[in-house]
């Protein structure tokens, strides 16, 4: 508790110490008696990370169905690799279109464009600290091909290592019933 007066612009401050024991979490401060408010913070306790993923860039184009690999690393901090860590993946997928197609359709967006999850699973850091996640670029039959449209998958890994800690990646890849998307903006002259 503090006692507090304030300056000629009507504001205070003040200042205290967190508790050093007891639990973390959400905690509040509150004014009363001439000055009323009340404002939450969350008190955590802090572990400096020892490792991080990091997700390598996936090279190439892709079609739909077609077979795709992507490839992380875990590595610690010092240098050295988070080998026999678990790493737990999930697919989303999720379509868009070409701009062009809002001028053709009455009706925007023309289909359920909704995330998806297509696979999900579990693997292990190798001796170099290296993963792979494979997956099949499964497309929505839901929607035409004439519609070319665009899917979008992200591939999201938590690693865990033998201690417990836990930090993420993602990274994304785009495939399509067309192996080239070109937009050229052309004047009229």
């Amino acid at each position: 508790e503090l006692k507090l007066k304030s300056n000629e612009y009507g504001t205070f401050n003040g200042s205290f110490m967190a508790p050093a024991t007891g639990l973390t979490g959400q905690m509040s401060i509150q004014a009363d008696a001439g000055a009323w408010g009340q404002t939450y913070f969350s008190v955590e306790e802090y572990k400096r990370p020892r490792f991080e993923v990091t997700m390598k860039p996936v090279m190439g184009a892709f079609r739909v169905n077609d077979k795709i690999t992507v490839h992380g690393e875990a590595k610690n901090y010092a240098g050295n690799v988070v080998d026999g860590a678990e790493v737990r993946y999930r697919v989303l997928r999720v379509a868009r279109f070409p701009f062009w197609d809002f001028y053709r359709s009455w009706k925007w967006p023309p289909f359920n464009r909704n995330e998806m999850e297509i696979t999900n699973g579990t693997a292990t850091t190798g001796a170099d600290g290296t993963f792979a996640i494979e997956f099949t670029a499964i497309p929505d039959a839901s929607i035409p091909k004439k519609d070319q449209p665009v899917f979008d998958y992200q591939v999201m890994v938590d690693v865990t290592d033998i201690t417990g800690e836990t930090h993420s990646g993602a990274s994304n890849i785009s495939a399509g019933f067309i192996a080239m998307n070109v937009d050229w903006d052309l004047t009229s002259e």
